[in-house]
């Protein structure tokens, strides 16, 4: 058996090169299928309708779009009569051969063949190794599972009688386990009649087939579906409104590449922020403030090729991993792109000119800093670069040298306060605490804060009254307020935003997501903050 742990687990690059439409590998299969079956004259003429009919899917699916020669080529067999379309058909089965070899253009996938009878087995894997794809065999249950814990599989041929279980357990156990709930389950089996085959439907099958096996189909079929997940999985970790790998990616991709660098390996990490991106956003409405997101994110990628990935993090905010590059020389570079961007007009009707900044914290990225922390101490640079005036890159200076964010926390619950206090000062956030409402409208003045966090249930003045206050005072009207309550009830959450509360979340509370919202706050243009002492 191969042993499974030789081939490379799937994982997400970043790459220029667009993703292969789905449904191109499934197309060439069934191109060469049907034609050799223009070699049998009495089935020519259905060969032929089907070549046409693929060729026109082609055309019209969008698989086309950015290749030229294939486009040529699909109209060729297009417009070919009855003499030509052979040599035509070819040659576009040679170019699409040719675009699955090209980088990023295979459907290769890991496909697990659990079936006993040896001859059987390496007959479909001979027809499934095409086109990049790796096989693996397994002649039983056992060593099937132990494939399974050791590989990444991305499609199972599952035989139902095995030597040492029924392939209905082990098509449960699939289903059960969450790493493998989620891979596609082809059976493939003697005839055993209608009942078992529904039976392995109703256990989570993705498709039956009786032996004997009609090879070019099944073969079709199984490129069909791995093209189809490889298309889930792509989207997945692809931002929908920019088309940059998203958060979930980054952190993929940004872990691995720590793991495969040794550890004396120069890595920087950068986070850009639009500058006032909230403005254009209300201005000129969501459809253009989103064309505007999109078309910096890709002029932006541009600009910082020499990133290991680029990626959308979250609202107006990019992030950048550099291996090789110190967080000085990383910063060179994006500034270089803030330059850039800046010179973009994201209108272009001959109107005012709209044109976008952007601050951006770089820091190194040593061994004994987890991604997370570095992503908060880049954000604590970025801050730096905001309160600084905007339009600006911090790059490489000591984290303790930039100031951090204030917040003034309203609590009467000591615990509460303990951990909010601790965890946020983690974060890189300076806590002011006050016990209860009065107190809290008291030192705001002079409390230089930039985001205030209350409770509701306080002695003297409670949350409600406290925000209805501050809000009554011009100076205090942009001032960002979270409101951390265990009043979850509708009442209660209506009226804190109807009194001006921009964010209402209830105890307990995960001490990530509250950080995680405290950080989108105070990226807002208006969260200006009030007067230091």
């Amino acid at each position: 058996m191969t042993d499974p742990t030789s081939f490379p687990r799937p994982g997400f690059g970043r790459t220029t090169t667009p993703p292969r439409p789905a449904g191109m590998g499934a197309a060439l299969a069934a191109l060469e299928a049907a034609i050799r079956r223009f070699e049998h004259p009495a089935e020519r003429l259905e060969a032929e309708a089907a070549v046409r009919r693929l060729a026109r899917m082609l055309a019209e699916s969008g698989s086309l779009e950015g290749r030229p020669e294939l486009r040529t080529a699909t109209d060729a067999v297009l417009q070919a009569g009855g003499g030509n379309l052979a040599a035509a058909s070819a040659g576009l089965v040679s170019l699409l051969h040719r675009s699955a070899r090209a980088p990023g253009g295979g459907s290769a996938g890991l496909v697990l063949v659990v079936e006993d009878d040896r001859l059987f087995g390496r007959t479909l894997e001979a027809g499934l190794a095409a086109q990049g794809r790796h096989v693996v065999l397994a002649d039983s249950a056992r060593a099937a599972r132990d494939v399974l814990r050791h590989a990444s599989v991305d499609l199972v041929v599952l035989d139902l009688i095995l030597p040492d279980d029924d392939g209905r357990s082990l098509l449960v156990e699939l289903r059960s386990d969450p790493r493998t709930a989620g891979i596609p389950v082809f059976v493939v089996s003697a005839r055993l009649g209608a009942q078992t085959k529904g039976e392995c439907f109703a256990l989570g099958a993705d498709a039956y087939f009786e032996k004997p096996l009609a090879l070019d189909a099944f073969s079709i079929a199984v490129t069909a579906r791995l093209e189809r997940q490889s298309t889930q999985a792509d989207a997945a970790r692809r931002d929908s409104v920019t088309g940059l790998p998203n958060r979930a990616a980054f952190l993929e991709r940004a872990a691995h590449l720590r793991e495969s660098h040794g550890p004396d390996s120069r890595i920087s990490l950068a986070v850009l922020d639009l500058d006032h991106f909230r403005w254009l956003e209300e201005r000129w409405g969501r459809q253009f403030a989103e064309g505007v997101l999109r078309r910096s994110g890709s002029r932006l990628e541009m600009a910082l090729r020499q990133a290991a990935v680029f990626a959308r993090w979250d609202g107006a905010e990019f992030i950048a991993l550099f291996v090789g590059r110190t967080a000085a020389e990383a910063g060179a570079l994006v500034d270089q792109a803030r330059t850039m961007l800046r010179r973009v007009d994201f209108r272009g009707e001959g109107d005012t000119p709209v044109t976008l900044s952007f601050s951006a914290g770089v820091v190194d990225l040593p061994p004994k800093l987890s991604i997370e922390e570095g992503i908060a101490q880049a954000d604590r640079l970025r801050y730096l670069a905001k309160a600084s005036g905007r339009d600006r890159v911090v790059a490489g200076e000591p984290v303790e040298t930039a100031p951090r964010p204030r917040i003034l926390l309203a609590e009467d619950d000591p615990a509460m306060v303990r951990v909010l206090t601790q965890y946020l000062g983690h974060e890189g956030f300076d806590v002011l605490h006050f016990p209860d409402g009065a107190a809290a409208l008291d030192g705001l003045p002079t409390s230089g804060a930039h985001l205030i966090i209350s409770d509701i249930e306080m002695p003297r003045l409670d949350g409600l009254g406290f925000l209805r206050a501050l809000r009554e005072r011009p100076e205090f009207q942009h001032l960002p307020v979270m409101m951390v309550t265990a009043l979850g009830d509708e009442k209660h959450v209506v009226h804190a935003f109807e009194l001006g509360a921009d964010d209402y979340v209830t105890k307990p509370v995960s001490m990530r997501e509250l950080a995680a919202r405290v950080r989108r706050l105070l990226r807002r243009p208006s969260a200006c903050g009030v007067p230091a002492p």
